[in-house]
């Protein structure tokens, strides 16, 4: 009989604790959590996602996360780790949604739809997930909510590699 060996992914470098998270990252996780709180007590978290996202000035953003969420509920893969709305710390699962959610709102659809199905979701619910994704970005971007950029760490003693400009030769 075979045995199924699960290969770690890494995240992209977030930090561990929610306090270090920059505003967009904040917003979105702390909007994440709610949904997944009130579908976990069979509640309607759009009523909630309204309020908070009126707030931050982004009302529209509710109906985005709930199309989001509810596709990740419906195509994840594997039962993924979301933490409570209170928890400081912030999951592997956590920092796969908001990187997609940072590169779909910087233009980089491909990206964002491959990292979800590396990840967590069907291949086509990367493809739907996309949509809402690009949607959010737009809505955080109005209410100028915009995620960072943020790259992963060389390894040690390990050349980053870069494409060089038209003309240009790089060693």
């Amino acid at each position: 009989m075979g045995q199924i060996i699960r290969l770690p992914i890494s995240p992209v470098p977030y930090p561990n604790t929610s306090a270090k998270l920059d505003t967009a990252e904040s917003v979105l996780l702390i909007a994440i959590r709610w949904w997944v709180a009130a579908y976990r007590q069979g509640e309607n978290a759009l009523a909630r996602l309204c309020r908070g996202f009126e707030a931050a000035g982004a009302y529209e953003a509710a109906f985005a996360i709930d199309n989001l969420m509810d596709i990740v509920a419906r195509t994840v893969r594997r039962p993924i780790d979301v933490h409570c709305p209170r928890c400081p710390n912030v999951s592997d699962d956590e920092k796969h949604l908001l990187h997609a959610a940072a590169l779909a709102q910087a233009g980089q659809g491909d990206l964002a739809a491959k990292a979800l199905r590396i990840t967590l979701l069907s291949a086509q619910g990367a493809d739907f997930a996309l949509l809402a994704l690009e949607g959010l970005g737009e809505l955080f971007a109005d209410a100028r909510l915009f995620f960072r950029p943020r790259v992963p760490p060389t390894a040690d003693g390990l050349e980053t590699w870069s494409v060089a400009p038209p003309g240009e030769t790089r060693h």
